[in-house]
């Protein structure tokens, strides 16, 4: 009797444990950020003169504002960098103040939801061999203007008044002051906006290209960089003497290659 009365609550237990998983709702491993960051880049000369790192930088935008169809235009996009930008494709730098850089789009200025700002940065990475960037901010150049009295405005434009924002419904030129969007509701209705505050860091995968040295080791394929070129390992080796440096005097240590880069 005793030993009905274990299996049985033992039973009870197990279907108690069995109705709270289902009472409990599932947990989906899906991303809320807005942002969606990777970087991957090559790096070689560090700490040298000749010093390069080419970044490809990736920034999904995936920031709901139906006030803007779900698309920032124009779009800035902001960042902390510990190095020297000296040139981006499809995007100029608007400003540097330290390590913050600010950078504007050059040839498509619109980032619909899902879309993915691809930029290839040219670099220094002030004599370290990695590279982040560190509050990562995607935002729109202007997220919306103040109404103003006489100022023209077309349909689905945004304002701020009195803190709140309003979406034009109708073409219009506010004629009269108390065409604000408070007193106005034929020319304005109230509408949500992003605030575009989500800030995001990456950290850059990086390859680096090792620069050669004395008394360095040296493995059969292996690519160096030397004075301005691009040379692989032909015969795996230890450098002991400074003029087994890669040059014409050691081809039977290294090869020079044009070297090229993934992206």
């Amino acid at each position: 009797m005793h030993k009905k009365k274990l299996k049985l609550t033992a039973k009870m237990i197990v279907l108690t444990m069995i109705a709270t998983l289902l009472m409990v709702p599932m947990a989906h491993a899906s991303p809320n950020a807005p942002l969606l960051a990777s970087a991957q880049g090559t790096a070689w000369g560090i700490g040298t003169l000749n010093e390069k790192a080419v970044i490809h930088l990736q920034v999904q935008n995936l920031y709901l504002d139906p006030s803007r169809n779900n698309t920032i235009s124009p779009w800035v996009l902001e960042f902390d960098f510990e190095g020297d930008i000296q040139a981006v494709t499809n995007a100029v730098v608007a400003s540097k103040t330290g390590d913050h850089y600010v950078l504007k789009g050059t040839t498509s200025t619109d980032l619909a939801y899902g879309e993915t700002l691809s930029l290839r940065l040219e670099t220094t990475l002030n004599g370290k061999a990695s590279a982040t960037f560190s509050n990562l901010l995607l935002r729109p150049e202007v997220i919306a203007r103040s109404w103003e009295w006489l100022a023209a405005y077309n349909v689905n434009d945004i304002v701020e008044y009195n803190g709140h924002y309003y979406k034009a419904v109708q073409a219009h030129t506010a004629y009269a002051p108390n065409w604000d969007p408070v007193q106005a509701p034929a020319l304005w209705q109230p509408t949500t906006i992003e605030t575009y505050s989500y800030h995001t860091s990456v950290e850059v995968d990086l390859e680096v290209v090792q620069t050669w040295e004395l008394l360095s080791t040296y493995t059969a394929g292996q690519l160096v960089y030397y004075e301005g070129e691009f040379y692989r390992c032909v015969q795996t080796h230890t450098a002991y003497a400074p003029n087994w440096h890669p040059g014409p005097e050691t081809e039977s240590l290294w090869k020079k290659v044009q070297f090229e880069l993934p992206f």
